[in-house]
């Protein structure tokens, strides 16, 4: 039986390459924060959302969610989990990026899932470690903190402080096949290319519509 998990969404970037607020962004229809949690929400009971002390996060009536407040928002996703995974109700939780509207929920379980026994699962990919779609437990917090406080906001830098698995493409493949859970919206041009793909899929009635 897979571990009960919980998802951290981090909304508190400035998008300033996007040049406007990620979380508000509208693709599909819908706010590229939305997309995220009603991912978060077919794998958990439990989302936690990552926000700057001044921003709005827009509402989404069929997804519950709590708010942690980032006062560290300047120092990147880092300052994120270190605000967001102290408040978790579960023992581990998946951390994703407000800006990733093709995530598959059984890559969120399989990522959480590879998170047994020890406190960081990181997808691999290309030669790099991706932090913003990965397991941590609590305890990573407190490594997060000592980073942040040292001038390092890294998050891959919490690698080797700690036991950790890395997950190869091979194993992502299995489950998402192009990898699209992996997409986010960096620039206006991703905005075009993932609405195309989401508005795509709305005629086609592949999207969640809840």
């Amino acid at each position: 039986m897979s571990e009960a998990c919980s998802v951290i969404i981090l909304a508190g970037g400035f998008g300033r390459r996007l040049g406007r607020d990620k979380a508000t962004a509208i693709a599909g229809g819908r706010p590229l924060l939305h997309w995220s949690a009603i991912a978060a929400a077919q794998v958990t009971d439990d989302i936690v959302v990552a926000r700057r002390p001044d921003q709005q996060l827009p509402p989404l009536e069929v997804v519950n969610w709590r708010e942690a407040v980032d006062y560290r928002h300047d120092r990147g996703p880092l300052a994120g989990l270190e605000a967001s995974l102290p408040s978790i109700r579960h023992d581990l939780a998946v951390a994703v990026a407000c800006d990733m509207p093709l995530l598959q929920p059984d890559l969120l379980r399989a990522v959480a899932d590879a998170c047994g026994g020890v406190e960081i699962a990181m997808p691999y990919l290309d030669e790099v470690a991706q932090p913003l779609l990965a397991a941590y437990r609590p305890s990573v917090a407190a490594h997060a903190r000592r980073l942040l406080d040292d001038g390092d906001g890294r998050v891959r830098a919490l690698l080797p402080l700690v036991e950790h698995k890395l997950l190869g493409e091979a194993d992502l493949r299995r489950i998402d096949p192009e990898l699209e859970s992996f997409t986010n919206i960096n620039r206006p041009e991703d905005l075009t290319r993932v609405e195309q793909i989401l508005n795509s899929r709305t005629r086609m009635g592949t999207t969640t519509s809840s």
